[in-house]
């Protein structure tokens, strides 16, 4: 059976037997309710609670992709929660409505997601070696505008799906430079931001462009948080 069948048979029970939510507890004490997480629109984040209380974001769950919830995903004293993001839909799916059929062709369906979030976590861990914070936030937005924006003339749009603290989450770094950051890069331009869309040029890449962000990483140090 071609992947995409397989997928759509396992989706079939999860528009149909599915409901909506905005979070679930990946690790409580006693046993999870075990299932499926999709995320119909936008991007969910994993994050844990250590104890001392910080949150962390650990992964992100993109549009169109199938979580396995259950026993022994996070073998920690600390919290892992699931939770999608603002803009976004998530459905769960409970493990009792799949068939023999779907239980068994998922494992392969999991591949597929696993090695796509593998791949992000790596690219992630690049651009944020070396690289001064206003280009790891360029880049890192830049990627997402690539995958979920549309193309409306000279720009690639996309919802807004980040507030500066998940961004300061994923970027580890801390709210304030984030914001400060963010500042720079819409007053010159570089990108078109606010709390609803992001947008930036397709032509980001030009020499000027190149330039510019060169410019930032000489001239404005970030403060230590």
């Amino acid at each position: 059976m071609p992947e995409k069948l397989k997928i759509n048979l396992v989706l079939d029970s999860i528009y149909e037997f599915g409901s909506e939510i905005d979070q679930i507890h990946l690790n409580p004490e006693k046993e999870i309710s075990e299932g499926l997480v999709y995320v119909q629109e936008g991007i969910a984040k994993i994050y844990g609670i250590n104890e001392k209380g910080l949150k962390i974001n650990t992964d992100l769950i993109f549009q169109g992709e199938i979580f396995t919830v259950q026993n022994g995903n996070y073998q920690s004293r600390d919290n892992f929660y699931l939770e999608g993001l603002k803009f976004s839909k998530v459905i769960f799916l409970p493990s009792k409505y799949l068939s023999s059929i779907q239980r068994g062709i998922l494992p392969e369906i999991q591949v597929k997601f696993y090695n796509e979030r593998l791949k992000r976590i790596h690219q992630q861990k690049v651009r944020n070696y070396d690289l001064e914070l206003h280009e790891r936030i360029f880049y890192l937005l830049f990627d997402f505008c690539m995958i979920f924006g549309t193309d409306s003339g000279d720009y690639y749009t996309m919802p807004n799906y980040f507030t500066h603290d998940e961004l300061s989450n994923i970027l580890r770094n801390c709210r304030q430079n984030i914001t400060a950051c963010l500042n720079d890069l819409k007053r010159e331009g570089i990108i078109l931001y606010n709390r609803k869309e992001i947008k930036i040029e397709k032509s980001i890449f030009e020499e000027k462009k190149v330039k510019y962000l060169s410019g930032l990483r000489k001239n404005k140090k970030s403060a230590t948080c």
